[in-house]
């Protein structure tokens, strides 16, 4: 059959392309979201399971849950890269204008679009997941609220899954008639004997799952926020731990963003091939962003726990060597490096230099009922007196406030009471 002759607005938009700004900006998302999600591997690695015996009983959820998340995100990127190939980011006219076998190109290239739209639901779920599971090991202890909050997102979470998959799956009917309806538009025979509509892709319809798939980013931004605001602990502290996990607003900012560009300027009827490039860039962006919020909180401490460790400095943002903050579960099984906190609790300790001692420092530490840590200190003397065996009783006692730690060289000999003892 042969086409129409072009429209004078056909001709004079002929050049518009938007397949080089798709390839660029995609190779950059699929390479920053395979870095991120690597980067967290490592970083939980590191610290936490080759001193574990990196057993499978031993990995954390939501390192599994990433590992879903990065491999969809890779997959929606490489089937909107071969969208791209078919000619998505061309105005419609064109890619028919240029396929000898039109509208085969347009077919192929919005089956891709089709497997990007249905991989959302899980895609966005695996992260979400990825993000409340650590949420839950990090912080929950014994409060109540943040428990049943944190099951309500969970349960909101995998309703919101089924509800998307299933409309983006059976927006058309049957489903591949999604694709199959250019060769209808252009009164073409389909390979194969096929009839359907589509009266579910509007624009608006698409948006809805978006809408409700919004609130649960907020509440799930909200969960650690709350929960750091009520911490015991150091504002300057308080303020890292606030920046590093409030990076979730930029994901947030995305998915707004595409909500607004996929009901005020996305054009899915009349050249379809063109007018839904930006939303797509902007879903995928927002894919990796997501990705990368959820796994900053996990390397941006690992790294600064690397360099204040080589600096001989604790790590200032809540997240000791045993990856805990106050009032949350251990993260990391405590590791020495240069220096190595002595924080153990109800534990006595007794330091030794080098001889056998006449005088000790202790470090003990309990936990009041209000769960405030009470710490006393006594220091014998001064480091010859340790390292020597002899001097004169100097006994000096010191309160604290629990916040204080004992840092100790590895050298030095560390015996508890009863190892003293024996």
């Amino acid at each position: 059959m042969t086409l129409p002759p072009l429209t004078p607005f056909e001709e004079a938009h002929w050049d518009n392309d938007r397949r080089p700004s798709l390839y660029v900006s995609l190779s950059i998302l699929l390479v920053l979201n395979n870095l991120v999600a690597g980067g967290r591997l490592v970083a939980n690695y590191f610290f936490h399971y080759r001193h574990s015996g990196f057993k499978f009983r031993h990995i954390f959820i939501e390192d599994l849950f990433m590992l879903l998340s990065a491999g969809f995100v890779d997959v929606v990127i490489g089937n909107l890269l071969a969208a791209t190939r078919y000619g998505l980011g061309l105005h419609s006219w064109r890619v028919v204008a240029e396929d000898p076998h039109y509208p085969r190109n347009l077919s192929n290239a919005f089956k891709h679009v089709w497997i990007v739209m249905v991989l959302t639901g899980p895609t966005f779920t695996f992260i979400k997941l990825t993000l409340l599971y650590f949420y839950r090991r990090l912080f929950l202890v014994n409060q109540k609220w943040l428990k049943v909050a944190w099951w309500g997102n969970v349960i909101y979470v995998l309703l919101w899954f089924f509800g998307a998959s299933g409309f983006y799956i059976f927006q058309c009917w049957p489903v591949q008639w999604y694709y199959m309806r250019y060769y209808s538009r252009y009164h073409v025979p389909p390979p194969y004997s096929i009839e359907g509509q589509c009266n579910a892709t509007t624009v608006i319809h698409v948006a809805i799952p978006l809408i409700f798939g919004i609130v649960s980013d907020v509440a799930i931004l909200l969960l650690p926020l709350v929960t750091i605001s009520q911490l015991r602990m150091a504002r300057k502290t308080k303020f890292g731990l606030v920046g590093v996990f409030s990076i979730g607003v930029i994901a947030c900012a995305l998915d707004m963003a595409r909500i607004i560009e996929l009901t005020t300027d996305t054009d899915d009827k009349v050249d379809p091939s063109y007018g839904v490039v930006i939303f797509l860039a902007l879903s995928a962006a927002t894919e990796v962003t997501a990705i990368t919020c959820a796994c900053l909180p996990v390397i941006v401490p690992a790294m600064l726990k690397v360099y204040k460790s080589h600096q001989g400095q604790e790590y200032p943002y809540g997240l000791d060597y045993s990856g805990r903050t106050s009032g949350g579960t251990s993260v990391y099984h405590r590791r020495s490096h240069a220096f190595a906190p002595l924080d153990e609790t109800r534990l006595k300790t007794t330091i030794y230099g080098g001889g056998k001692p006449n005088h000790a420092a202790t470090h003990s530490r309990e936990i009041d009922k209000d769960n405030i840590p009470l710490a006393n200190v006594a220091q014998a003397g001064s480091l010859d007196a340790l390292q020597n065996g002899s001097q004169e009783d100097r006994t000096t006692s010191i309160e604290c406030d629990g916040t204080a730690q004992i840092w100790v060289e590895r050298q030095i000999e560390i015996k508890s009471a009863e190892e003293q003892s024996m």
